[in-house]
């Protein structure tokens, strides 16, 4: 009573905290969670790696629901000198024998010649149809034989000179000898008359005219060897004398050592 009287009666009081500060409140509240909200968020990406892209594509795949079966690759295969199958390629000898066989092969029953591979020889039998009897004269049937083989022979040889090392003409006889009075005295006859065919035989080749532009290479490798009867032709275990008797022309590759008589 005595305040009342003293001060007079009291006003209407206001509340100590408004509306609005409490509205206000919360704003100031709320700014500083989204400050600090960001604050968070910037300091935890400036830790992760700067090559972390912001959006992840995560591929997906069909999912199979059977279990796959092993797969066999195969790998191709390189082909080097160590895999590759050998290839046989024919010698020099082998050539040269083909080529006189395709050419020759033809005449050889009407010439009475053969060709023996191993050796490289073609092979004349039964000299007395070449011959007259016992002697080195050149007969016209045999001339006639020769131009015609020796051109030819020739040509194919000179398509491998450089592989060549000796042409041999080589006489040989049988151990026969008419009237000789000893197996010695029928082997000198019959070496002096194996000499004297094989040079007559080459001196007449080497002016046949169709192989004058070979004469030269021929002087050079063409040898004419009598034999006698160092070499017989053996058959069932004797001599067989009209296969002894023979003129042969042998081609020596430069890989053989040619033997000369």
């Amino acid at each position: 009573m005595e305040m009342e009287q003293l001060f007079g009666p009291p006003q209407n009081e206001k509340p100590l905290i408004s509306f609005f500060d409490i509205i206000l409140g919360v704003l100031i509240l709320g700014l500083m969670m989204i400050f600090l909200l960001v604050s968070i968020g910037t300091g935890l990406k400036d830790k992760l790696p700067n090559d972390i892209p912001d959006t992840v594509m995560t591929p997906t795949f069909p999912v199979r629901t059977d279990t796959p079966s092993p797969t066999t690759v195969t790998v191709p295969k390189t082909t080097t000198a160590a895999s590759t199958t050998p290839v046989s390629v024919p010698t020099v000898q082998e050539r040269i024998y083909q080529a006189l066989l395709t050419e020759f092969q033809d005449d050889l029953p009407s010439w009475s010649a053969e060709i023996d591979r191993a050796t490289l020889t073609v092979r004349f039998y039964n000299p007395e149809t070449l011959f007259e009897l016992g002697r080195s004269t050149l007969n016209q049937h045999y001339k006639t034989i020769l131009a015609d083989f020796f051109s030819r022979y020739v040509k194919i040889l000179t398509e491998h000179q450089a592989a060549i090392e000796a042409i041999s003409i080589e006489g040989h006889t049988s151990s026969e000898w008419r009237g000789s009075l000893s197996e010695e005295e029928a082997y000198f006859n019959n070496m002096a008359l194996s000499q004297a065919r094989t040079r007559a035989v080459l001196e007449y080749c080497l002016q046949l005219s169709s192989i004058a532009r070979y004469k030269d290479w021929l002087r050079g490798i063409l040898t004419a060897n009598g034999l006698s009867s160092s070499r017989l032709i053996i058959k069932n275990g004797s001599e067989a004398v009209e296969y002894s008797r023979r003129v042969e022309f042998r081609t020596y590759p430069k890989m053989f050592q040619p033997r000369r008589g």
